[in-house]
């Protein structure tokens, strides 16, 4: 039951993230921000922190190609880059594990990175034609924010679960 449990959290986050905030999204109520939600790739980088690479990169690829073949026309884009987030951004260090603000800096850089590298792959490919600066101001500032708070609400109880599958993970090996 608990390795499954890890996997069916992460399609609800995945769920959640792509339907449900669609109906409480705030430009939908006059808003000129853009706030779009990165939960998957935010609980893809504590898991990489706290139960290491190999589980973030497998996460990274999967939802990667969900994101492809959801929201995009082009396909990898997400999967190379939520793979290689989780690549880069798994610090596993127990210096980084033991500090929430390094947790939750840690995730607003990947979420900083992907935010960047989607729109450096649509403007290249002239799907988008917003500037810099709109993207800047409009869409990643708020993005970061909602993110942020989702990092600070998600980390006490994924961290305590991520923990006790690593301590049963030891305790199987014994």
């Amino acid at each position: 039951m608990n390795r499954i449990l890890l996997p069916l959290v992460m399609l609800l986050i995945f769920v959640i993230e792509g339907s449900l905030f669609q109906v409480f999204a705030p430009e939908q109520y006059g808003s000129d921000l853009l706030y779009i939600p990165r939960f998957v790739i935010v609980a893809m980088v504590i898991i990489g922190i706290f139960l290491g690479r190999t589980h973030a990169i497998i996460y990274g690829l999967i939802f990667g190609i969900l994101y492809d073949v959801v929201y995009t026309e082009l396909l990898g884009v997400y999967m190379f880059c939520l793979a290689l987030i989780a690549y880069l951004l798994s610090v596993s260090h127990l210096y980084v594990r033991r500090s929430y603000t390094l947790v939750v800096l840690v995730t607003m850089v990947a979420v900083f990175i992907v935010e960047y590298f989607t729109y450096g792959i649509n403007l290249m490919l002239n799907i988008t034609e917003m500037m810099h600066e709109e993207f800047f101001s409009r869409r990643l500032l708020s993005t970061l924010g909602l993110n942020f708070l989702f990092s600070l609400i998600l980390l006490y109880p994924l961290r305590k679960y991520l923990l006790y599958l690593k301590q049963m993970e030891e305790f199987q090996k014994h």
